[in-house]
């Protein structure tokens, strides 16, 4: 969950939580925040209007990722991203491709593209009289790269700059040795979106091929336009542009490319060590549902998750109120191919085996009839439908945050009907979540901390895991 700080955000939470939002029934209020077409080629065109500002956002979003990567690969979706702003067969060198976006009163930065788990995403946003121009600058971005060997060279250390900052943050050992223990050393890379050094190093031109004849083709991709447009004019540049005539249908990556089942979890510690932290970072993750297969209880997570992380949850009070923790997160992260469930605490270094043994006494109780309130409920079906509301407020966010999230790992309809079906969910629904993912089931215990403390914790499988 992303956490913002817009003062109109947080009145809008504390009148949703009270009670306060007025449910208005009717076409208006039901209908979707955006319209969609898929053209014979299998591409499928979202459009998104919003006449507030004479801009639009131009995005091609990929089911690729880490999920389609063995070893080999891994990190090459989040290389083949960086390439994509590159030369291609119309605009041949860097400099004629940058003067093409110029031209085009583009935004360029470091918010232009994602490479996530289950898709990557690529966006431009211009002013709206240049929407023709901006459809066939990002046409041939897709359909045409040249990966230039120079210029992969170069993106390679760029890549790898990102990954040694991203290895320099105290919890990078942890993260990287628990994935490996949640999803198995063979298979890990498959949760790596970031990849693996030698991967990244061993990349080629051919290789970035591989993955475009493989996953960008249009019958695996989503065309999202948003902002200041009309939905035929759209549909008919994307004909124009994207359309069979030039862009033609190709082999269906999945299931070929889909990663093989994942073996349960052995439950077990992990210790790293992360230098000069002055507190201890504690994990707890299991494997959790999968969207198309687990949706039902995907809801029920969704809610759960959302009641005990209010500041006034009994979990909560269980460990901030009482000191043994700075804070406390729980969620279960939506995904396709089997989405983990995560407990994060950070907590005084004194405190962490109370803390750990504080978290796993909460979790024996989380089906307990009283553990959270009716009331409690309630709230946090107001706060989702809240959330929801807000996500759809700036057209190019949505379009290049949340939406591409779902169409790829859940797909629209999902979405669309989300927030009616999470307000069905009951109490049952979430003891059956509990005890089918969670209670009584192997899960990976994760600490990180300074190596002195480590010294002194002694921390042992024996005396921790229950």
């Amino acid at each position: 969950m992303t956490h913002r700080c817009f003062c109109w955000l947080c009145i809008l939470s504390a009148l949703l939580a009270l009670g306060f939002f007025i449910n208005v029934s009717g076409a208006r209020a039901q209908a979707p925040p955006f319209v969609e077409k898929t053209l014979s080629n299998g591409l499928n065109v979202i459009v998104i209007e919003n006449h507030m500002v004479p801009l639009v956002t131009i995005e091609l979003v990929a089911k690729n990722g880490s999920f389609t990567e063995p070893q080999e690969y891994n990190g090459l979706s989040h290389l083949y991203e960086h390439m994509f702003f590159k030369a291609n067969q119309k605009l041949p060198s860097q400099e004629q491709f940058m003067e093409g976006l110029a031209d085009l009163g583009g935004s360029l930065g470091v918010s232009n593209a994602a490479t996530h788990q289950e898709h990557v995403n690529y966006f431009i946003v211009i002013p709206n009289k240049n929407m023709s121009g901006g459809m066939d600058f990002m046409s041939n971005a897709i359909r045409t790269p040249l990966f230039d060997s120079n210029e992969l060279r170069k993106e390679t250390h760029v890549v790898l700059g990102e990954f040694d900052r991203n290895e320099a943050q105290p919890d990078f050992k942890l993260r990287y040795a628990m994935d490996s223990a949640v999803w198995s050393p063979e298979l890990f890379s498959r949760k790596q979106q970031l990849g693996l050094r030698p991967a990244i190093l061993a990349a080629t031109p051919e290789m970035m091929h591989t993955i475009q004849h493989r996953f960008y083709i249009p019958n695996n991709m989503a065309l999202i336009i948003a902002g200041d447009v009309k939905p035929e004019e759209v549909y008919a540049q994307a004909e124009k542009y994207f359309g069979a005539k030039i862009w033609p249908e190709g082999p269906p990556p999945f299931p070929k490319y889909d990663p093989p089942p994942f073996p349960p979890i052995k439950k077990q510690l992990v210790v790293r060590e992360g230098a000069e932290m002055p507190y201890t970072e504690i994990s707890m993750t299991w494997q959790g549902p999968s969207l198309g297969k687990d949706n039902a209880d995907s809801y029920a997570a969704d809610v759960f998750h959302t009641i005990i992380s209010q500041k006034n949850s009994r979990f909560q009070k269980a460990l901030v109120d009482k000191r043994l923790a700075y804070q406390v997160t729980s969620g279960w992260f939506s995904q396709k191919n089997v989405g983990p469930i995560q407990i994060d605490a950070y907590v005084p270094i004194p405190a962490t085996k109370k803390a750990i043994k504080a978290i796993q006494g909460e979790i024996t109780h989380w089906t307990d009839p009283d553990y959270f309130t009716d009331d409690e409920l309630a709230t946090a079906k107001r706060i989702m439908e809240g959330d929801r509301i807000y996500e759809t407020a700036s057209a190019t966010e949505f379009a290049t945050s949340s939406l591409p999230l779902w169409w790829a790992s859940a797909g629209l309809d999902y979405y669309l009907h989300y927030i009616e079906n999470a307000k069905k969910v009951t109490r049952a629904d979430i003891n059956r979540y509990l005890n089918r993912w969670i209670e009584g089931k192997p899960y990976v215990l994760g600490v990180t901390t300074n190596q002195t403390a480590l010294d002194k914790l002694n921390l042992k499988p024996e005396d921790l895991l229950q």
